[in-house]
């Protein structure tokens, strides 16, 4: 049996919660608007474990959509960076929004370190849980299904409970400090396995090759009709970059007081689907069509990183497909690329 699992029952969970609020902030899902949310908590009531994926990911825990990065002052020749780093804890995350952080790890340390980023990341505490798909998951087939890292703590769904996975000293500490858990039984290890088997076999969407092979059929679509298909009908919103949990582009402007003597400069979420992503000096614009825009979205997703970070950005989570105004699927798009690039072998 794994030394790190330990059996956490349900009443337990809200000790854990209490603990970690009296450390500092937690965030957690909520219904919101009828649908699953991430939120900031302030009782355990206010938490409800969704096995669904929540509309939007928990990225903005992490890397907030406004961020002030250092405050300036003309008149006294002074700049002062600004990093806030609070100690906080974020309850249930599913696999391939963790996954999606450790992306987000390593964009953000690559180059040159992104301070704010890292200084909140360090003071975060992740805490896992189990999650079933609805029509729109397809995390199975990217090999996103189950990790085995990235998280403090995991909560397994069984029987009367959880069963307990810690990652990371981190976690081992916060569970043992705040919660009491036993070793499991073999009836409750069971449970547990029976809900992962029940949960594998629910999957519906998947993409239809390995993951291994998407850069490839991705860099021979450039000149496919599917661009100018879902091109014609896309609204240009930017819904698809916002609930993403891997993007991370972002524009940064200074903001003035009235006098023009004081400011910030402050960074904010971009969208390279929206028409003044790629505008230069001039009005000249890289991307010029919403088709353009897509497919350079697809293929920060499925191509262009994996040189550099060795891995898909895209984790299977659906929620570019799941919030489309124009329900464009982005697994259906890329089946239908696979089968052009197989029609052309």
């Amino acid at each position: 049996m794994n030394k790190n699992l330990r059996f956490l029952p349900k009443n337990g969970l809200k000790d854990l919660f209490d603990g970690l609020l009296s450390d500092g902030k937690v965030f957690g899902t909520i219904k919101k608007d009828g649908f699953p949310a991430f939120a900031e908590l302030s009782a355990f009531k206010e938490l409800e474990l969704f096995l669904t994926p929540t509309h939007i990911s928990a990225k903005g825990v992490i890397f907030p959509p406004r961020e002030t990065l250092l405050k300036f002052n003309i008149e006294k020749n002074d700049c002062t960076a600004v990093i806030s780093a609070e100690k906080q804890a974020i309850i249930g995350l599913h696999p391939c929004d963790i996954r999606a952080i450790t992306l987000l790890d390593s964009v953000f340390s690559a180059g040159a370190p992104d301070a704010n980023y890292l200084a909140r990341r360090a003071s975060t505490l992740i805490i896992g849980a189990s999650c079933v798909p609805d029509k729109y998951c397809f995390c199975k087939s990217l090999g996103t299904l189950n990790i085995e890292n990235g998280f403090d703590i995991f909560l397994h769904t069984s029987a009367s409970g959880f069963i307990v996975e810690t990652g990371t000293e981190a976690g081992a500490t916060a569970l043992a400090k705040y919660a009491k858990t036993r070793n499991p039984t073999a009836k409750e290890l069971g449970k547990m396995e029976a809900f992962k088997k029940q949960r594998y076999a629910s999957f519906t969407a998947a993409v239809e090759c390995e993951p291994s092979k998407l850069p490839e059929i991705y860099s021979k679509s450039n000149d496919s009709p599917v661009w100018d298909t879902i091109g014609s009908i896309c609204t240009g919103c930017g819904s698809c970059n916002n609930v993403c949990p891997t993007c991370y582009c972002f524009d940064v402007k200074d903001e003035m007081t009235i006098n023009l003597n004081q400011g910030e400069r402050v960074r904010y979420w971009d969208a390279c689907t929206l028409e003044d992503f790629a505008k230069v000096a001039g009005g000249h614009n890289f991307r010029k069509s919403r088709g353009e825009r897509l497919k350079h979205r697809f293929n920060r997703k499925f191509n262009y990183l994996t040189d550099k970070f060795g891995s898909l950005f895209c984790v299977g989570c659906g929620r570019c497909s799941r919030t489309c105004l124009v329900k464009i699927n982005i697994t259906e798009i890329t089946n239908e690329l696979i089968h052009e690039y197989k029609s052309k072998k």
